[in-house]
């Protein structure tokens, strides 16, 4: 379904993607993780058209994007992190919009109104809306084609556990119907739903690509290096400790001290 050939993208002196290879099946669900800067929003967007390669052959479902960009990209449907929507369109008319612009017409904008959550938001202006609410409309926006390949771009960012769930469902939906999803993510509980394989990327190259658990666990082991520090386990041993060796007095100690700055306050 997708193929990504020796993809190579630099901006300025800093290379992001170096000669990339990763090729994905129809069906697949797949997890496009690294640490930021390892070259996962930039994959997307070249796979999207928003970016150029500076080497490198893109093909979508058997089409080369740079030759037959127009027929490739019908084949694609992209979330990016952050969507901008005029302000000044409410809820319904941004999705007759994209309904529009893609063929489509008045019952698929009211599927996703009411698959995503946007009923009683129909008519609410896209500037007025939470960052959460907001996100639920590039989700519907998303979802409103169907097509062969989806990209989602950090797609549970500013999500509640309700709109999540949602997410969760229709990705599995697209699953069933044997559509690709290609998504990033630092959020475990994403892979855990969605991947059925898991890519990793670090230095804008494929370091990893397997499936299951043990990917997972390495995936969330890097995370908490990269938040503890190569000290890791050396903390966590000492907050095991802490919990077993006189760890309640402590937290009432430190509770007793933050309630008496409180009253020195008053």
């Amino acid at each position: 379904m997708l193929t990504l050939g020796a993809i190579t993208k630099s901006f300025g002196p800093r290379r992001v993607l170096d000669r990339l290879d990763l090729e994905i099946a129809a069906g697949e669900s797949v997890a496009l993780l690294g640490a930021n800067g390892s070259g996962k929003t930039t994959t997307l967007r070249c796979i999207a058209g928003l970016a150029r390669p500076d080497a490198g052959q893109i093909r979508i479902g058997g089409l080369d994007l740079a030759r037959d960009g127009v027929r490739a990209r019908r084949r694609i449907s992209y979330l990016p992190q952050k969507s901008g929507f005029p302000p000044t369109l409410t809820v319904r008319e941004t999705l007759i919009v994209v309904a529009d612009l893609r063929g489509l017409g008045s019952r698929d904008v009211d599927r996703e109104l009411a698959a995503c959550d946007l009923l009683s938001l129909a008519d609410a202006g896209v500037g007025g809306l939470s960052g959460g609410e907001r996100q639920r409309l590039a989700m519907a926006v998303a979802f409103l084609p169907l097509v062969d390949l989806y990209l989602f771009d950090e797609p549970s960012a500013n999500l509640d556990p309700a709109a999540s769930r949602i997410l969760f469902q229709r990705a599995r939906q697209l699953a069933r119907e044997g559509r690709t999803l290609l998504f990033t993510t630092h959020v475990p509980a994403d892979v855990r739903h969605l991947a059925t394989r898991i890519v990793l990327l670090r230095n804008g190259r494929v370091e990893s690509d397997a499936t299951g658990a043990f990917a997972l666990r390495r995936y969330e082991r890097m995370l908490e290096d990269d938040m503890w520090g190569d000290d890791h386990d050396d903390q966590m041993a000492a907050c095991r400790a802490g919990d077993r060796v006189g760890g309640e007095p402590q937290l009432r100690e430190a509770g007793a001290v933050a309630g008496a700055g409180t009253a020195r306050s008053r």
